[in-house]
């Protein structure tokens, strides 16, 4: 009997979604998902103007494909790496639950400067989104959470992956073309999490590394015959990764897509926060409800052990520190009702009110809710008050997941607010949301 090739059945897999017709609530999703990173990116670049400056600058970038948020140029893959680190700046990019990654950032990042360079079609690019955010999303799914574990950043293994097989998809490449350039993504893809430390402000390189060993997989890879199995050999991806126990789930073939379990992000913080921030907005109530800090004893979130390490900080060295930071997060939303961008700027993370507060928050493991995992990433935020009383409040699903969904206009008010922080006037957001539901080429989407 023929040694099984777990390789080839995923590709074929994804190969036949390729030549199928999507489904529209399926492309509609797409739709939202490039909406959504449109504006985030948007919103990145005005964080990251004086460090990219700097390096468009300093640097020959010559070329015609767009980055968003500038008015100049760059060639293909510089403009998809500035787009990348943008793209996963704010904490605002989507992501999936189970598959412990964000897609939005390293696929569209990966598409829009391909395709504005090879004339493509905004119908084709949301093919290859669909189809790119399947492959990562199966492949991060067979490896989580050992993965994770092991101190891996998803987001960049897997997203190379999702990147190659975007772009594969987009430009439709043969079967085989398409198993050379997911060998080359998988050998390349790279990512530690061990840069969401502290004052680090790198974690969104891992997204640029993703994206561009995923642009290079499928447009240099596609010629180069690859392994037999990279995926499933005794060396591949699956068993350096993780233990490969999450094999048959990520080559079984069914009609769902894998994007329709991509969540959309309200707060500005890491996606561990978001059922604790939820939690405490609940438990806070209102203004004319609200007790001040100094009514508080404590406030004690309950989760997932996945969420506690490396998100239970309470020193707070910058930016990137806070949004990492389920105490951060929670004081925020406790003090001020949100955990929108502004509570992440300077001023805010130096606030000695805020830190005192965050100082109140204690985070720990409940080994209940770490088996609800991943169908369920929950917290309960219990928060006691002076003089004995207390209040306990419990989130399974937080806004923005399948199961509680943000709406559309939700969504376009979220696109809405960064473009305008951004400097963008309606005008220019309605000009980009009407590209989006249209079938015009892609350079006229990302010129606007």
């Amino acid at each position: 009997m023929e040694e099984r090739n777990v390789t080839d059945e995923f590709v074929n897999l994804l190969f036949e979604k390729n030549q199928s017709e999507l489904p529209e609530p399926v492309l509609e999703k797409a739709r939202c998902c490039l909406m959504d990173y449109v504006g985030v990116t948007l919103g990145g670049s005005a964080e990251n103007k004086e460090p990219m400056d700097r390096f468009l600058t300093e640097n020959v970038c010559v070329g015609s494909c767009h980055m968003i948020g500038y008015d100049r140029t760059a060639d293909c893959r510089t403009a998809a790496l500035v787009n990348a680190y943008n793209s996963h700046t704010l904490e605002l990019d989507d992501g999936h639950r189970a598959a412990m990654l964000h897609l939005a950032a390293p696929v569209f990042s990966a598409l829009l400067s391909v395709a504005e360079e090879r004339d493509c079609l905004l119908p084709d690019l949301l093919r290859g989104a669909v189809i790119g955010y399947e492959a990562a999303i199966r492949v991060a799914c067979a490896i989580q959470p050992e993965h994770k574990k092991r101190g891996f950043h998803a987001t960049g293994t897997c997203g190379a992956i999702g990147s190659a097989m975007a772009v594969a998809a987009m430009l439709n490449y043969s079967m085989e073309e398409m198993k050379n350039a997911l060998s080359a993504a998988a050998t390349s893809g790279a990512g530690l999490l061990e840069v969401i430390t502290g004052a680090s402000r790198q974690k969104p390189y891992n997204v640029v590394n993703a994206v561009s060993a995923g642009i290079n997989a499928a447009l240099f890879g596609k010629y180069l015959q690859g392994p037999r199995d990279v995926l499933g050999g005794s060396r591949g991806f699956l068993h350096d990764f993780s233990d490969g126990s999450g094999t048959e789930q990520m080559v079984k073939k069914d009609a769902s897509f894998a994007i329709e379990g991509i969540y959309m992000k309200p707060y500005a913080a890491c996606r561990h926060c978001h059922a604790p921030v939820e939690a405490t907005l609940k438990l806070r109530g209102d203004e004319t409800e609200h007790r001040d800090m100094e009514s508080v004893e404590s406030i004690h979130v309950a989760t997932y052990g996945l969420a506690v390490y490396g998100h239970d900080h309470t020193q707070i060295d910058g930016s990137n520190s806070a949004k990492m930071s389920i105490p951060y997060s929670v004081a925020a939303a406790w003090l001020y009702g949100q955990c929108g961008l502004e509570m992440f700027r300077e001023d805010k993370i130096h606030s000695r009110q805020l830190l005192e507060m965050a100082g109140k928050v204690r985070v720990t493991e409940d080994p209940e809710l770490s088996v609800l995992v991943p169908e369920k990433r929950a917290a309960v935020v219990t928060v006691f008050y002076k003089g004995g009383e207390s209040h306990a409040y419990r989130v399974d699903y937080p806004k923005g997941e399948p199961e509680n969904p943000i709406s559309f206009e939700e969504l376009k008010d979220k696109f809405t607010s960064i473009a305008h922080t951004a400097g963008r006037q309606k005008e220019w957001c309605d000009r980009v949301v009407d590209g989006i539901w249209s079938k015009e080429p892609v350079k006229t989407l990302i010129s606007k």
